[in-house]
């Protein structure tokens, strides 16, 4: 066994020829402390959960078709939120736990868990958490998993509540009436014969959760509806709701901690492709006096939340249009903007920038180069990676390296020429 030592990190990799294995068992990595200065997010899990818990953002592999096709992105978010979780040990994959990828966080100012808990496939997942329940542990869980797989009384947060805020078709009972689109559950049987007046928004109704704008269709010809199979989800109960042509897309963030305790995060401005994907937020504490409405009833929706036993962040997805707002969905967990949220107010004390944007890059030549490129934009302090994935770790997928980060200027110009020097350097921005 080869053991590849840092300053900081002790990797521990199993060599095997043609490739990266690291045996059956994942590894613990256990980080030593420096002196380094860190950013420190506004709030850290322990903050918000309390102590002696672990933090496990991985999706059940049977949900990721509610998700995305591309498992390598699926994979990297298992490593975004490795800079908010303070103290707290974090399950997330190996590929997102090399020794130059962690090297690159910590010199960016990322402050890492003292403990990461690592696997790398469904196997070894389930025997971490298997491990893990064995001691007693409890787990924060972002997406409910299989009971007939996971114990119960893992979860800090009862499974069945959840489950519960997973799903869409219990958002009427958590905000008012008077602000989400007009709604009804149908099948696709009855929509097809129904035709209701185009266009109009599909979500899925089954009761399983779904994240990025996946689940969820634009019908804006009925052609469409004959493209529709079991893939989307059960067709017998679907949300059929009413489509908001907005002026504004943007997503309010808050968190409920153990003391049932309720503050707001900050907002995101959401960007979305033409088939309603997420690409991307600019991000902010701060808001303007034409949300504050919004802000409040946001409030409002966390405390309903809260109420049902949650404790953790959730954002919210708001359309503005006409003077009028509309909550069209609720996402009970941490989400793409919580982590930059998280860390916006001490990355903007100590670099002088309040400009930040979201972003998901693809990187299509050798992992081993990006560390060296995006070293260079951390340097230049233009770019804070939050996690980035090893596709080495998936041999039988494509090789393209997945990176999530925060680019940051003193304006929004700044930040777009930031991207088109990245562009420039091999960066390829999902939008």
């Amino acid at each position: 066994m080869l053991c590849y030592r840092t300053k900081n990190t002790i990797l521990l990799k199993q060599g095997i020829q043609g490739g990266f294995h690291m045996g059956e068992a994942a590894k613990k990595l256990t980080f030593t402390a420096d002196h380094q200065m860190y950013f420190r997010p506004a709030y850290s899990i322990q903050d918000i959960y309390g102590k002696e818990i672990i933090y496990n953002p991985k999706l059940y592999a049977e949900d990721y078709q509610h998700y995305s096709e591309d498992l390598l992105s699926l994979n990297a978010l298992t490593g975004r939120e490795l800079s908010v979780v303070g103290n707290t040990p974090v399950v997330c994959h190996a590929a997102c736990a090399t020794k130059s990828a962690l090297r690159l966080l910590k010199k960016a100012g990322l402050q890492l868990p003292p403990k990461l808990y690592t696997y790398q496939n469904e196997e070894e997942y389930i025997n971490v958490l298997k491990l893990l329940s064995k001691q007693n542990k409890r787990m924060i869980f972002q997406y409910p998993h299989p009971v007939d797989k996971v114990s119960t009384e893992l979860y800090r947060v009862d499974p069945r509540v959840l489950a519960y805020l997973c799903d869409k078709r219990n958002i009427p009972e958590l905000v008012p009436s008077e602000y989400i689109p007009k709604r009804r559950m149908m099948s696709l049987e009855q929509i097809i014969e129904g035709k209701p007046q185009l266009p109009f928004v599909l979500k899925t109704g089954d009761g399983r959760p779904t994240s990025g704008g996946y689940g969820v269709l634009l019908i804006k010809e009925e052609k469409q509806l004959e493209e529709i199979n079991e893939s989307f989800g059960d067709l017998s109960s679907i949300i059929v709701e009413e489509h908001i042509p907005y002026e504004q897309n943007i997503s309010i963030h808050y968190m409920a901690n153990k003391k049932g305790e309720i503050e707001f995060i900050g907002k995101s401005e959401q960007l979305v492709t033409d088939d309603g994907s997420f690409c991307g937020s600019w991000i902010t504490t701060d808001y303007d006096d034409n949300i504050a409405e919004i802000i409040k009833t946001g409030y409002e929706v966390m405390k309903n939340i809260a109420n049902k036993g949650y404790v953790g962040v959730a954002g919210f997805d708001v359309l503005l249009y006409n003077g009028h707002y509309y909550f069209i969905d609720l996402n009970v967990r941490f989400n793409a903007s919580t982590c930059g949220l998280l860390l916006y107010n001490d990355i903007h004390n100590r670099f002088g920038k309040k400009f930040m944007r979201l972003c998901n890059y693809d990187w299509n030549n050798n992992f081993d180069s990006v560390i060296q490129i995006a070293e260079e934009f951390v340097e230049n302090e233009q770019f804070i990676p939050l996690s980035l994935l090893d596709p080495r770790y998936f041999p039988d997928e494509d090789q393209v390296t997945k990176i999530i980060g925060l680019v940051i200027g003193h304006s929004s110009e700044e930040v777009e020429d930031i991207l088109e020097d990245m562009n420039r350097a091999g960066f390829i921005l999902k939008e």
